[in-house]
């Protein structure tokens, strides 16, 4: 299966970088949506959506410890709104 995802436009406040390079953020986010929608079930998920110019607006999860980083943070909103359920947790195994 190959998946085509454009992201047009991500604006993101200075404030929410915390010290991040913005180029950093998109490698990081890049890397992440690709371990995402590599997970089992990603792609029955995306073959319902067909294709779709918009996603509906989701919020960004909370940082679990002050530096985590921005860009795993939005891949995983971007695979709420894409209606990609997370795979479970492995117990001892980080993301």
């Amino acid at each position: 299966m190959s998946i085509e995802l454009h992201i047009e436009r991500l604006v993101i406040d200075e404030a929410a970088l915390g010290g991040e390079r913005a180029g950093s953020v998109r490698t990081t986010l890049e890397a992440e949506l690709g371990r995402l929608l590599a997970q089992p079930g990603a792609a029955a998920a995306l073959r319902s959506l067909d294709a779709a110019a918009a996603l509906p607006p989701v919020t960004l999860p909370s940082a679990g410890h002050p530096h985590e980083r921005l860009g795993p943070r939005i891949a995983t909103a971007v695979q709420r709104g894409l209606g990609i359920t997370p795979a479970p947790s492995v117990a001892g195994k980080e993301r």
